[in-house]
């Protein structure tokens, strides 16, 4: 197993995807006596790149997946996980070190094949039925390196990037600004993006941005781990669940996101929870539009993070990236049915390979 593929998560040194796409196939044969092939490698189909394509055998039947192998998959990165999988359109596996009985339920909910490397896994197929669960993690790697660009300020600068791929060939203080963090976090995220293959420097041509659909993907997973629990206010709960409809959000520098934010961009959506980015006096806005603190409520307070000037014609929705982070996190069918239309219509441009 020469090939090493770097995992984009949050870990520099990370256990090659090949390696550890081979690791679960031989945990799934010792499981469950089925056995699998690897067709290919960095796979090319009409919707994308998928890592592989494998055939499993099982009493003589044989069935084809493709594959989206996730070193590390957190619970809030599920959604994601899905929707990557399923814009393959065709039938796909998620492969990953380890997944929690509570993860594994979801995902049979979800009816989404899965194996990890401790044997843990989910087939359901005419052909065949799998479903084993509750099997012990593997013990974790050693010696892995922490990745400051997927840390709380680092996500921030890369969000700035993500947002506005222009800035990356800007003065690392015009990108400090647009991420509001300090210039030194910019200096030390360049070098990260270096060295994980998300950046390289050409000279007299400047710097640029590339895998950027795998440098989203990194975003998107480490988001609701890293970034968002920081920006935190509360629950509360509205007197009208519709409220939002008219909230006073630009006395407030308020931004709406989430759910609320989806049903706005794509009338895809009725929304169960409002979530609101605010900027301003958060105490005011609550008081203005009866909010109560309520842990069980439907709606969320968090603090805006961004002072860049996002070029849309949505000014009191966040960015769409924290649309769609916000709605992955979920992991709620509708959610992530209403996530792959807004990374369609408003994310694929910015990531696309040149």
């Amino acid at each position: 197993m020469n090939r090493a593929v770097e995992n984009h998560t949050v870990r520099a040194r990370p256990l090659p995807k090949r390696a550890l796409l081979e690791g679960a196939l031989d945990a799934l044969e010792k499981a469950t006596g089925t056995t699998a092939h690897i067709l290919g490698w960095d796979h090319k189909i009409a919707e994308g790149k998928a890592d592989a394509v494998l055939e499993l055998i099982k009493d003589q039947k044989k069935l084809r997946y493709i594959v989206e192998v996730k070193p590390t998959l957190p619970t809030a990165a599920l959604g994601h996980a899905v929707a990557q999988l399923q814009r393959f359109k065709k039938p796909g596996m998620l492969v990953t070190r380890y997944i929690t009985p509570p993860m594994a339920e979801r995902l049979k909910q979800l009816n989404v094949a899965f194996i990890d490397t401790a044997g843990n896994a989910y087939i359901n197929t005419p052909q065949l039925f799998v479903y084993v669960t509750g099997r012990k993690a593997p013990e974790k790697e050693e010696n892995a390196q922490r990745v400051k660009a997927f840390r709380p300020t680092g996500l921030q600068v890369i969000f700035a990037l993500l947002c506005l791929p222009e800035l990356i060939k800007a003065p690392y203080r015009d990108i400090a600004k647009a991420a509001d963090v300090a210039l030194g976090t910019v200096g030390w995220v360049m070098y990260d993006l270096k060295r994980l293959n998300y950046l390289v420097e050409r000279g007299k041509h400047g710097r640029k941005l590339v895998n950027a659909r795998a440098l989203l993907n990194a975003w998107v997973t480490a988001y609701p781990q890293q970034l968002r629990p920081k920006l935190y206010i509360g629950r509360y709960r509205a007197p009208d669940p519709d409220w939002w409809q008219n909230a006073d959000l630009k006395k407030f520098r308020a931004f709406l996101g989430g759910e609320t934010a989806a049903a706005r961009l794509t009338h895809y959506l009725k929304p169960e929870m409002a979530t609101i980015y605010a900027l301003g006096d958060v105490d005011e806005f609550l008081i203005q539009h009866r909010l109560k603190k309520d842990p069980d409520g439907d709606v969320e307070m968090l603090k805006a993070f961004w002072k860049l000037d996002y070029p849309w014609n949505y000014p009191r929705l966040t960015p769409p990236l924290i649309v769609y982070a916000d709605l992955m996190a979920t992991a709620n069918e509708r959610n992530i049915e209403t996530g792959k239309l807004i990374y369609e219509k408003y994310l694929a441009r910015l990531v696309r390979e040149d």
